[in-house]
């Protein structure tokens, strides 16, 4: 039977657990995060299996991703003119064939390179299908009110994921090996399909709409951004934070990791620790209710300046790890509000492409960023390139919170946005 939003209860920041459908997004959520977390290590170690070579690995990994960043404003698209749920439902389903071959065929060796790279291809496309249409089907879910909440619970449970799978991985690799991982990754896309099923039909908040060609398509989202200043400011400002900090973070890190302390036991410590602050970012947002809250999340980029820069002082250790919980709150928390202000502010219809749009914007540049980040940083002190980026981060943070369309931007209800469907709950 269906439940009036007014009648329950929403105290307590697990509300949203309470409605039936989220619960099953949750768990659908839940079972897919876990399972993307658990490919990196696990392909990773099949390739150098199959290869022992660097340069496998290396094609491996870009298969994975490269499919991610080409693929996402199609999957805009479809997360936009076709049920969500079962967009969801058919990424997942393609992602378990994709990784239950890939690990079948490693079991009885008879996987070659190439298969490897083309079937982790065919996963890197469900999982451009599957974000955006998750971020769209949350406001059918949830009471407008709820969204924040409902958004910090899944990347709650995202961060905690990433910090369980790295265990898993390892423990499935080394104690069963790569195909045995890749079967029980494909056996949580199963599970994460069948709880998608259990939400049951969902209204759609914008009733029907026009079909269109794809490319008219994928350019009314874009339109869309680029028409509204906070969220262009936004897409420009977290785009080339990738690329001029976080993207040569991931390549520096390790190698200041290896030149100034102990190398892969100290960045697997600095790792864990920005993971336990992802977490800290994701409950954060579950309480944290300021009234301008993207001048919140832009500003808690300032929390990764004192990592970088103890970094860059070749500061002890522990200090720097410690830094880390800043560096990985600030990230997680962004990210949970990101999702709430696109969910709260952005038309139904056109929910699914903006939020690819921002999807294509937080990766298409960090390939690029990471091929020049090596070669540059063979030439020069690392150091002085990642004191670079964070001058970078520094000066765009204070300028984009200078912005008057982010300053602009409250926490105020606009009256007819981010209505719910009440069919399911």
């Amino acid at each position: 039977m269906a439940v009036s939003a007014s009648r329950v209860d929403r105290s307590g920041v697990v509300y949203p657990l309470r409605l039936r459908g989220f619960r099953w997004l949750f768990a659908g959520r839940v079972l897919s995060s876990f399972g993307d977390s658990l490919v990196p290590l696990t392909v990773a170690f099949a390739a150098l299996d199959l290869t022992g070579s660097a340069v496998g690995l290396g094609g491996v990994l870009l298969a994975n991703r490269l499919p991610v960043v080409v693929a996402t404003l199609a999957g805009g698209v479809l997360g936009d003119v076709f049920d969500r749920r079962w967009v969801m439902v058919a990424a997942d389903v393609w992602r378990m064939a994709s990784q239950a071959v890939c690990g079948s065929l490693l079991l009885v060796g008879q996987l070659p390179l190439w298969a490897l790279i083309v079937l982790q291809g065919c996963a890197g496309v469900g999982t451009a299908l599957f974000t955006p249409a998750s971020t769209g089907l949350v406001p059918a879910l949830v009471p407008e009110g709820q969204l924040r909440q409902a958004n910090a619970l899944l990347g709650l449970a995202a961060n905690v994921n990433k910090v369980a799978a790295i265990s898993v991985a390892g423990l499935l690799v080394a104690g069963l090996g790569s195909g045995w991982a890749l079967l029980v990754d494909a056996a949580t896309f199963a599970a994460s399909a069948l709880s998608l099923l259990l939400i049951g039909p969902v209204a759609a908040l914008g009733g029907k709409r026009e079909r269109r060609g794809v490319l008219a398509e994928v350019w009314g989202g874009w339109r869309h951004v680029a028409a509204t200043p906070w969220l262009r400011t936004l897409l420009g400002y977290i785009a080339l934070l990738q690329a001029l900090v976080l993207g040569p973070h991931m390549l520096l890190g390790p190698l200041l990791a290896r030149q100034l302390y102990h190398g892969a036991a100290s960045w697997a410590v600095i790792g864990a620790i920005q993971a336990i602050g992802s977490i800290a970012g994701s409950a954060l947002a579950l309480r944290f209710q300021p009234k301008r809250p993207l001048v919140a999340a832009v500003a808690a980029s300032l929390l990764m300046l004192p990592y970088l820069a103890l970094f860059v002082a070749a500061a002890p250790l522990w200090l720097v790890s410690l830094a880390a919980l800043g560096f990985g709150l600030q990230g997680s928390y962004y990210l949970a509000t990101q999702a709430w202000l696109l969910q709260r502010h952005v038309p139904d219809q056109q929910l699914a492409r903006v939020a690819s749009c921002f999807q294509l914007g937080n990766l298409v540049l960090v390939p690029l960023s990471l091929a020049a980040a090596g070669p540059l940083a063979e030439q020069l002190d690392p150091r002085l390139l990642l004191a670079a980026a964070a001058v970078w981060a520094l000066a765009s943070t204070l300028v984009v919170l200078a912005a008057p369309s982010i300053r602009a931007r409250s926490d105020a209800v606009q009256p007819g946005s981010g209505a719910m469907s009440t069919k399911r709950l």
